[in-house]
């Protein structure tokens, strides 16, 4: 466009030109030096540059903007403006959108893993390490390992690894919490160190943690180290009158990411119960 095309009235100032636009002046001053978007118009008043532009300069910018905050260099900005073809920046626009899909998916999942352990971290803080008592939990999707094979040279961290290594389907993500799954509280009670399985509290997982009532305890220490836990459980149970009717989990609330010390880890364990005769008034909902 020449000067000459140009109704002064029209003509907006660089200050104007960047409110209006949503930019800083410097970021325009920055992307005419590069010669990746210039003023329509330039004019001087002594020594001083001034730099116009016009309202319809608004789309082009802005496209401008949004290519340089996804990470597309401005030399290929530059050219993209240089040689314009509506093939060119499908081209450019199709690569980039793809890329910021998976950026998207990424922090959607990075916002999950963060969401999950603050669920653990608040029931945690707000846990009676010496209460056990029967919770509602809501519905949890999991991603569930295969059979462990314990015998007398196979230890806890051996089926651990075995559990990380292993193939599963959605591929694990090993920035979730992982816990231990027993098929019944009978399990637990005369193995409380060796779970049937291992899982991953992943929200992508196809296994679940059925909605319900549980039977809910607390003990610190080591990974694998559950105290007397399980005796406790079963005698509140048997006390209440409290029947066990499914698998028991156990997910560390606390863990090395949490407390220095490894044995103040703090372990909750949730037995799926039916009750014969009701225990509490009502029943708060927990996380998991």
């Amino acid at each position: 466009m020449s000067d000459k095309d140009l109704d002064n009235d029209g003509l907006l100032s660089i200050n104007e030109f960047a409110e209006l636009v949503g930019m800083t002046v410097s970021a325009l001053r920055h992307y005419d030096k590069e010669g990746v978007f210039n003023p329509a118009q330039r004019g001087k008043d002594g020594g001083n540059l001034y730099r116009y532009y016009t309202p319809m300069q608004i789309t082009a910018v802005k496209m401008i903007r949004v290519l340089s905050e996804i990470g597309v260099p401005l030399k290929t900005i530059k050219q993209l403006g240089a040689y314009r073809a509506p093939t060119d920046l499908i081209k450019l626009l199709s690569e980039n959108r793809h890329r910021v899909v998976d950026e998207i998916q990424f922090l959607q999942e990075v916002s999950s893993v963060i969401g999950t352990f603050l669920d653990l971290l608040y029931e945690g803080i707000s846990a009676n390490e010496n209460d056990i008592s029967v919770l509602k939990m809501p519905e949890k999707q999991i991603i569930l390992g295969d059979k462990n094979d314990f015998n007398d040279v196979v230890s806890f961290y051996r089926e651990f690894t075995c559990f990380c290594n292993a193939e599963h389907s959605p591929k694990l993500n090993m920035s979730y919490p992982i816990g231990g799954y027993f098929e019944s509280m009978e399990v637990f009670l005369s193995e409380p160190s060796r779970p049937t399985r291992f899982f991953s509290v992943d929200p992508k997982g196809h296994e679940k943690k059925e909605a319900g009532l549980y039977l809910v305890g607390y003990t610190r220490g080591y990974y694998g180290q559950t105290n007397d836990l399980s005796q406790r459980m079963a005698a509140y149970a048997k006390k209440n009158g409290i029947i066990f009717s499914g698998p028991v989990y156990n997910i560390f609330l606390f863990d090395e990411i949490s407390i220095s010390d490894s044995s103040q880890y703090l372990l909750q364990a949730s037995a799926s119960v039916t009750e014969t005769r009701r225990v509490p008034s009502r029943y708060p909902r927990r996380s998991f």
